[in-house]
């Protein structure tokens, strides 16, 4: 295990930490599975980027339903990781021309049988917009050593009423 992968390793526990246990090692692999970039490589299908990381099918499922219905609360993992964050006193914010970094992403998590999916999200492959659950991050972007990494302000989910990114992106929250 390279040094940069075990200090990721200890700065996702201490995010986890306060999470109850049976859920804490669960969530750990889900946020691993976020950060290795395996989610992407399964083009955000869960279940099969839990598995790339080698896990036990049984682990698998453990993960999967902790992001079902476990005990936690995105809010308490954010303020979590700023403080693993700003701990390790390694955190530097980027600045361009004397402005903090802040990046801002969209995203749609395609649902196919997803009955009455009001949100749509744009699939360059199709060509069209498809049934997709949207969401938005923002972020301060700052770096540990030499990996950057965003420190998130807030995630924010598409409102059924403004099922578009636009709406996402004027939304008062």
């Amino acid at each position: 295990m390279s040094e940069q992968t075990s200090q990721m390793m200890v700065l996702l526990c201490s995010v986890v930490r306060s999470v109850p246990v049976g859920t804490n090692l669960a969530l750990l692999h889900l946020l691993w599975m976020l950060v290795s970039g395996q989610l992407l490589l399964s083009r955000g299908a869960v279940i099969p980027g839990l598995a790339q990381l080698g896990l036990s099918e049984r682990a698998v499922r453990r993960a999967w339903q902790a992001l079902r219905q476990g005990g936690w609360s995105i809010g308490q993992l954010l303020v979590n990781w700023e403080a693993a964050l700003r701990s390790a006193g390694q955190w530097q914010v980027r600045y361009h021309s004397g402005y903090c970094a802040v990046a801002v992403d969209t995203t749609g998590f395609r649902r196919p049988r997803l009955q009455n999916c009001p949100s749509q999200h744009y699939d360059h492959e199709a060509g069209k917009a498809l049934p997709a659950i949207v969401l938005g991050i923002i972020g301060r972007v700052g770096q540990v050593g030499k990996q950057r990494l965003l420190l998130p302000l807030g995630l924010l989910r598409v409102d059924p009423t403004q099922p578009t990114e636009d709406g996402l992106i004027k939304s008062p929250s």
